[in-house]
Protein backbone atom coordinates (compact mmCIF):
# COMPACT_ATOMS: atom_id res chain seq x y z
CA UNK A 1 0.00 0.00 0.00
CA UNK A 2 1.14 3.56 -0.73
CA UNK A 3 2.27 5.61 2.22
CA UNK A 4 0.09 8.45 3.51
CA UNK A 5 2.62 9.67 6.09
CA UNK A 6 3.47 13.00 4.46
CA UNK A 7 3.74 14.86 1.15
CA UNK A 8 7.50 14.59 0.70
CA UNK A 9 8.23 10.84 0.84
CA UNK A 10 8.60 10.61 -2.95
CA UNK A 11 11.26 12.22 -5.09
CA UNK A 12 10.22 14.76 -7.72
CA UNK A 13 7.33 15.07 -10.14
CA UNK A 14 8.22 14.00 -13.71
CA UNK A 15 8.38 17.55 -15.10
CA UNK A 16 10.76 18.59 -12.34
CA UNK A 17 13.01 15.57 -12.72
CA UNK A 18 13.05 15.96 -16.50
CA UNK A 19 14.17 19.59 -16.19
CA UNK A 20 16.98 18.61 -13.83
CA UNK A 21 18.18 15.90 -16.22
CA UNK A 22 17.98 18.16 -19.29
CA UNK A 23 20.03 20.89 -17.63
CA UNK A 24 22.39 18.64 -15.72
CA UNK A 25 25.48 19.15 -17.90
CA UNK A 26 25.08 22.92 -18.22
CA UNK A 27 27.61 25.04 -16.40
CA UNK A 28 26.34 28.08 -14.50
CA UNK A 29 27.54 30.51 -11.83
CA UNK A 30 27.00 29.34 -8.27
CA UNK A 31 25.05 30.54 -5.24
CA UNK A 32 21.81 31.21 -7.11
CA UNK A 33 23.39 33.76 -9.45
CA UNK A 34 22.42 31.77 -12.53
CA UNK A 35 19.96 32.06 -15.38
CA UNK A 36 17.59 29.43 -13.98
CA UNK A 37 17.14 31.17 -10.63
CA UNK A 38 16.70 34.48 -12.45
CA UNK A 39 14.06 33.02 -14.77
CA UNK A 40 12.26 31.29 -11.91
CA UNK A 41 12.24 34.48 -9.86
CA UNK A 42 10.78 36.37 -12.83
CA UNK A 43 8.06 33.73 -13.18
CA UNK A 44 7.18 34.09 -9.51
CA UNK A 45 7.06 37.89 -9.77
CA UNK A 46 4.75 37.55 -12.75
CA UNK A 47 2.27 35.13 -11.18
CA UNK A 48 2.26 37.22 -7.99
CA UNK A 49 1.80 40.43 -10.00
CA UNK A 50 4.64 41.96 -7.96
CA UNK A 51 7.37 43.08 -10.39
CA UNK A 52 9.52 44.53 -7.60
CA UNK A 53 9.37 41.51 -5.29
CA UNK A 54 12.57 40.04 -3.87
CA UNK A 55 12.83 36.27 -4.38
CA UNK A 56 15.32 34.01 -2.61
CA UNK A 57 15.48 30.24 -2.96
CA UNK A 58 16.07 28.44 0.35
CA UNK A 59 16.73 24.70 0.86
CA UNK A 60 13.95 23.99 3.39
CA UNK A 61 10.97 25.26 5.33
CA UNK A 62 12.51 25.74 8.76
CA UNK A 63 15.43 27.55 7.15
CA UNK A 64 13.04 29.87 5.32
CA UNK A 65 11.20 30.62 8.57
CA UNK A 66 14.46 31.39 10.36
CA UNK A 67 15.53 33.81 7.64
CA UNK A 68 12.17 35.53 7.24
CA UNK A 69 11.57 36.02 10.95
CA UNK A 70 15.17 37.11 11.60
CA UNK A 71 15.05 39.58 8.74
CA UNK A 72 11.67 41.08 9.61
CA UNK A 73 12.27 41.55 13.34
CA UNK A 74 14.89 42.80 15.77
CA UNK A 75 16.52 40.63 18.44
CA UNK A 76 14.24 42.04 21.14
CA UNK A 77 11.09 41.30 19.12
CA UNK A 78 9.17 38.18 18.24
CA UNK A 79 6.45 36.82 15.98
CA UNK A 80 2.86 36.50 17.14
CA UNK A 81 1.65 33.06 16.10
CA UNK A 82 -0.76 30.28 17.03
CA UNK A 83 0.16 27.82 19.76
CA UNK A 84 0.19 24.94 17.26
CA UNK A 85 2.18 26.80 14.60
CA UNK A 86 5.11 24.95 13.06
CA UNK A 87 7.86 27.07 14.71
CA UNK A 88 6.19 26.57 18.10
CA UNK A 89 6.04 22.78 17.92
CA UNK A 90 8.27 21.33 15.20
CA UNK A 91 11.35 23.50 14.74
CA UNK A 92 13.39 22.58 17.82
CA UNK A 93 13.79 26.15 19.06
CA UNK A 94 15.19 27.31 15.72
CA UNK A 95 13.58 30.74 15.98
CA UNK A 96 14.52 31.14 19.64
CA UNK A 97 18.06 30.31 18.58
CA UNK A 98 18.15 33.63 16.71
CA UNK A 99 17.29 35.53 19.90
CA UNK A 100 13.63 35.99 19.04
CA UNK A 101 10.91 34.82 21.39
CA UNK A 102 7.81 33.12 20.01
CA UNK A 103 4.69 34.95 21.21
CA UNK A 104 2.01 32.27 21.04
CA UNK A 105 -1.70 32.95 21.17
CA UNK A 106 -4.31 30.59 22.58
CA UNK A 107 -5.86 30.00 19.16
CA UNK A 108 -6.51 26.28 18.48
CA UNK A 109 -5.70 24.20 15.40
CA UNK A 110 -2.92 26.51 14.23
CA UNK A 111 -5.42 29.14 13.01
CA UNK A 112 -4.24 32.63 13.99
CA UNK A 113 -7.06 35.06 14.79
CA UNK A 114 -7.04 38.82 15.45
CA UNK A 115 -8.65 38.14 18.82
CA UNK A 116 -5.80 35.88 19.87
CA UNK A 117 -3.20 38.28 18.51
CA UNK A 118 -4.79 41.21 20.36
CA UNK A 119 -4.42 39.41 23.69
CA UNK A 120 -0.72 38.80 23.05
CA UNK A 121 -0.26 42.41 21.92
CA UNK A 122 -1.89 43.70 25.10
CA UNK A 123 0.18 41.46 27.36
CA UNK A 124 3.50 42.04 25.61
CA UNK A 125 3.27 45.81 25.15
CA UNK A 126 2.14 46.68 28.67
CA UNK A 127 5.58 46.20 30.23
CA UNK A 128 7.64 48.50 28.03
CA UNK A 129 11.23 47.37 27.67
CA UNK A 130 10.69 44.55 30.19
CA UNK A 131 8.75 42.42 27.70
CA UNK A 132 9.45 41.09 24.23
CA UNK A 133 7.93 43.42 21.66
CA UNK A 134 5.76 41.92 18.91
CA UNK A 135 7.31 42.60 15.53
CA UNK A 136 5.25 40.52 13.13
CA UNK A 137 2.53 37.94 12.77
CA UNK A 138 3.19 34.45 11.44
CA UNK A 139 0.67 31.99 10.08
CA UNK A 140 0.89 29.06 7.70
CA UNK A 141 -1.38 28.36 4.74
CA UNK A 142 -2.56 25.67 4.88
CA UNK A 143 -2.22 25.45 8.63
CA UNK A 144 -0.70 22.52 10.48
CA UNK A 145 -4.24 21.11 10.72
CA UNK A 146 -5.13 21.67 7.08
CA UNK A 147 -7.12 24.92 7.25
CA UNK A 148 -6.96 27.15 4.16
CA UNK A 149 -7.52 30.81 4.99
CA UNK A 150 -10.33 32.63 3.22
CA UNK A 151 -9.70 36.08 1.82
CA UNK A 152 -11.82 37.58 4.59
CA UNK A 153 -9.78 35.80 7.28
CA UNK A 154 -6.54 36.82 5.61
CA UNK A 155 -7.57 40.45 5.20
CA UNK A 156 -8.74 40.71 8.81
CA UNK A 157 -5.34 39.50 10.02
CA UNK A 158 -3.50 41.87 7.69
CA UNK A 159 -5.68 44.80 8.72
CA UNK A 160 -5.00 44.19 12.39
CA UNK A 161 -1.26 43.58 11.97
CA UNK A 162 -0.64 46.56 9.72
CA UNK A 163 -2.63 48.86 12.00
CA UNK A 164 -0.10 47.92 14.70
CA UNK A 165 2.95 48.30 12.42
CA UNK A 166 3.58 44.55 12.43
CA UNK A 167 4.95 42.67 9.45
CA UNK A 168 2.83 39.91 7.92
CA UNK A 169 4.59 36.64 7.07
CA UNK A 170 2.82 33.64 5.58
CA UNK A 171 4.55 30.25 5.75
CA UNK A 172 3.52 28.68 2.46
CA UNK A 173 5.07 25.25 2.79
CA UNK A 174 1.66 23.98 1.59
CA UNK A 175 0.64 27.14 -0.29
CA UNK A 176 -0.04 25.12 -3.44
CA UNK A 177 -2.56 23.00 -1.56
CA UNK A 178 -4.15 26.04 0.10
CA UNK A 179 -4.73 28.07 -3.04
CA UNK A 180 -6.12 25.13 -5.03
CA UNK A 181 -8.36 23.80 -2.26
CA UNK A 182 -12.10 23.66 -3.00
CA UNK A 183 -13.88 26.90 -2.14
CA UNK A 184 -10.70 28.91 -1.61
CA UNK A 185 -11.30 32.54 -2.62
CA UNK A 186 -7.85 33.82 -1.64
CA UNK A 187 -5.63 34.35 -4.67
CA UNK A 188 -1.86 34.48 -4.84
CA UNK A 189 -2.02 37.99 -6.31
CA UNK A 190 -4.08 39.25 -3.37
CA UNK A 191 -1.88 37.53 -0.81
CA UNK A 192 1.29 38.86 -2.42
CA UNK A 193 -0.05 42.42 -2.43
CA UNK A 194 -0.81 42.47 1.29
CA UNK A 195 1.82 40.25 2.95
CA UNK A 196 5.29 41.59 3.64
CA UNK A 197 6.76 38.15 3.00
CA UNK A 198 5.64 34.62 2.24
CA UNK A 199 6.99 31.35 0.94
CA UNK A 200 5.93 29.21 -1.99
CA UNK A 201 6.86 25.77 -0.77
CA UNK A 202 8.46 23.31 -3.15
CA UNK A 203 9.43 20.41 -0.88
CA UNK A 204 5.78 19.46 -0.29
CA UNK A 205 4.69 20.34 -3.82
CA UNK A 206 6.51 17.85 -6.01
CA UNK A 207 10.07 19.17 -5.92
CA UNK A 208 13.12 17.41 -4.52
CA UNK A 209 13.67 20.31 -2.14
CA UNK A 210 13.40 24.06 -1.96
CA UNK A 211 11.26 26.96 -0.75
CA UNK A 212 10.89 30.29 -2.51
CA UNK A 213 10.99 33.18 -0.02
CA UNK A 214 9.21 36.19 -1.52
CA UNK A 215 9.37 39.67 0.01
CA UNK A 216 7.17 42.55 -1.15
CA UNK A 217 8.91 45.90 -0.48
CA UNK A 218 5.62 47.39 0.72
CA UNK A 219 6.83 48.46 4.19
CA UNK A 220 9.97 49.66 5.92
CA UNK A 221 10.29 46.29 7.65
CA UNK A 222 10.09 44.47 4.33
CA UNK A 223 12.62 46.77 2.68
CA UNK A 224 15.05 46.21 5.53
CA UNK A 225 14.47 42.45 5.31
CA UNK A 226 15.42 42.46 1.63
CA UNK A 227 18.76 44.00 2.52
CA UNK A 228 19.37 41.57 5.39
CA UNK A 229 18.32 38.23 3.89
CA UNK A 230 21.37 37.62 1.64
CA UNK A 231 23.74 38.15 4.57
CA UNK A 232 21.63 36.12 7.00
CA UNK A 233 21.46 33.32 4.43
CA UNK A 234 25.23 33.10 4.11
CA UNK A 235 25.84 33.42 7.85
CA UNK A 236 23.41 30.58 8.54
CA UNK A 237 25.16 28.28 6.06
CA UNK A 238 22.13 28.22 3.78
CA UNK A 239 23.65 29.70 0.62
CA UNK A 240 23.91 26.69 -1.70
CA UNK A 241 26.80 26.62 -4.14
CA UNK A 242 24.53 24.63 -6.47
CA UNK A 243 21.57 26.92 -5.90
CA UNK A 244 20.73 26.61 -9.59
CA UNK A 245 19.07 23.28 -8.77
CA UNK A 246 16.27 25.16 -7.01
CA UNK A 247 15.95 27.58 -9.89
CA UNK A 248 15.61 24.74 -12.39
CA UNK A 249 12.90 23.12 -10.29
CA UNK A 250 10.89 26.30 -9.73
CA UNK A 251 11.12 27.29 -13.38
CA UNK A 252 9.74 23.90 -14.38
CA UNK A 253 7.08 23.95 -11.65
CA UNK A 254 5.64 27.31 -12.70
CA UNK A 255 5.89 26.88 -16.47
CA UNK A 256 2.42 26.21 -17.83
CA UNK A 257 1.92 24.21 -21.05
CA UNK A 258 1.60 26.35 -24.15
CA UNK A 259 -2.06 25.38 -24.54
CA UNK A 260 -2.93 26.01 -20.88
CA UNK A 261 -3.28 28.77 -18.32
CA UNK A 262 -1.26 29.68 -15.23
CA UNK A 263 -3.07 27.16 -13.03
CA UNK A 264 -2.16 24.36 -15.45
CA UNK A 265 1.48 24.60 -14.40
CA UNK A 266 2.73 21.50 -12.54
CA UNK A 267 2.90 23.37 -9.22
CA UNK A 268 -0.84 24.02 -9.16
CA UNK A 269 -1.99 20.99 -11.14
CA UNK A 270 -0.41 18.44 -8.82
CA UNK A 271 -1.70 20.31 -5.77
CA UNK A 272 -5.26 20.22 -7.09
CA UNK A 273 -4.86 16.50 -7.80
CA UNK A 274 -3.56 15.93 -4.28
CA UNK A 275 -6.48 17.85 -2.78
CA UNK A 276 -8.98 15.85 -4.83
CA UNK A 277 -7.44 12.61 -3.59
CA UNK A 278 -7.61 13.84 0.00
CA UNK A 279 -11.28 14.75 -0.40
CA UNK A 280 -12.07 11.32 -1.84
CA UNK A 281 -10.15 9.71 1.00
CA UNK A 282 -12.08 11.69 3.62
CA UNK A 283 -15.39 10.71 2.07
CA UNK A 284 -14.40 7.07 1.86
CA UNK A 285 -13.16 6.94 5.44
CA UNK A 286 -16.45 8.40 6.61
CA UNK A 287 -18.33 5.76 4.63
CA UNK A 288 -16.12 3.18 6.36
CA UNK A 289 -17.34 4.43 9.73
CA UNK A 290 -14.63 6.89 10.74
CA UNK A 291 -15.46 10.34 12.09
CA UNK A 292 -13.56 13.36 10.79
CA UNK A 293 -11.62 15.30 13.42
CA UNK A 294 -11.78 18.52 11.39
CA UNK A 295 -13.53 19.64 8.23
CA UNK A 296 -10.63 20.72 6.00
CA UNK A 297 -10.14 20.97 2.25
CA UNK A 298 -6.38 20.64 1.74
CA UNK A 299 -4.19 17.58 1.28
CA UNK A 300 -4.25 16.60 4.97
CA UNK A 301 -7.18 14.73 6.50
CA UNK A 302 -7.71 13.81 10.15
CA UNK A 303 -10.01 11.13 11.61
CA UNK A 304 -10.81 9.77 15.05
CA UNK A 305 -9.73 6.16 15.64
CA UNK A 306 -9.14 3.73 18.45
CA UNK A 307 -5.53 3.20 19.41
CA UNK A 308 -5.61 -0.26 17.85
CA UNK A 309 -6.98 1.15 14.59
CA UNK A 310 -4.34 3.89 14.64
CA UNK A 311 -1.61 1.30 15.05
CA UNK A 312 -2.99 -0.68 12.12
CA UNK A 313 -3.10 2.43 9.94
CA UNK A 314 0.48 3.27 10.83
CA UNK A 315 1.66 -0.23 9.99
CA UNK A 316 -0.23 -0.29 6.70
CA UNK A 317 0.31 3.20 5.30
CA UNK A 318 2.54 5.14 7.68
CA UNK A 319 -0.25 7.45 8.89
CA UNK A 320 0.82 9.39 11.97
CA UNK A 321 -1.08 9.38 15.25
CA UNK A 322 -1.84 12.52 17.24
CA UNK A 323 -3.17 12.76 20.78
CA UNK A 324 -6.24 14.99 21.16
CA UNK A 325 -8.94 15.51 23.77
CA UNK A 326 -11.84 13.27 22.80
CA UNK A 327 -15.16 15.07 23.34
CA UNK A 328 -16.92 11.72 23.75
CA UNK A 329 -14.72 10.76 26.68
CA UNK A 330 -13.53 7.64 24.87
CA UNK A 331 -9.86 6.79 24.60
CA UNK A 332 -9.59 7.72 20.93
CA UNK A 333 -6.70 9.32 19.05
CA UNK A 334 -6.48 11.31 15.83
CA UNK A 335 -4.87 9.80 12.73
CA UNK A 336 -3.47 12.07 10.02
CA UNK A 337 -3.44 11.07 6.36
CA UNK A 338 -1.50 13.16 3.82
CA UNK A 339 -1.73 12.95 0.03
CA UNK A 340 0.98 14.12 -2.35
CA UNK A 341 1.62 14.90 -6.00
CA UNK A 342 2.11 11.16 -6.56
CA UNK A 343 -1.09 9.95 -4.86
CA UNK A 344 -3.74 8.43 -7.13
CA UNK A 345 -7.43 7.69 -6.64
CA UNK A 346 -6.55 3.99 -6.77
CA UNK A 347 -4.19 4.52 -3.83
CA UNK A 348 -7.00 6.14 -1.88
CA UNK A 349 -9.45 3.37 -2.72
CA UNK A 350 -6.97 0.75 -1.51
CA UNK A 351 -6.66 2.56 1.81
CA UNK A 352 -10.44 2.95 2.10
CA UNK A 353 -10.90 -0.79 1.50
CA UNK A 354 -8.36 -1.47 4.23
CA UNK A 355 -10.19 0.90 6.59
CA UNK A 356 -13.40 -1.06 6.08
CA UNK A 357 -11.70 -4.11 7.60
CA UNK A 358 -10.87 -2.34 10.87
Amino acid sequence: MRQFRNDYSEGAAPEILDALVRTNAQQTPGYGEDEFCAAAADLIRAICDQPDAFVKFIPGGTAANILAISALTDEFEGPVLAADAHPTIHETGAIEGTGRRLLATRDPFGILTPQGAKRVWRDMTSGGCHTTRPGMIYFSNTTEFGHAYTQAEFDTLCDWAQSHDLAVYVDGARMASALTSPGCDLTLEHLAARADAFTLGGTKAGMLFGEALVVNPRSDRAKRAIDRIPYLTKRAGLLNAKGRLMGVQYQAAFTAPTDGGTMDAPYWRYAAQSNACAAALASGLQDAGFELYLDVTGNQQFVWATREQANRFEEACGAETMVAEDPTGADRVVVRFVTSWATTMDDCEELIEFARTL
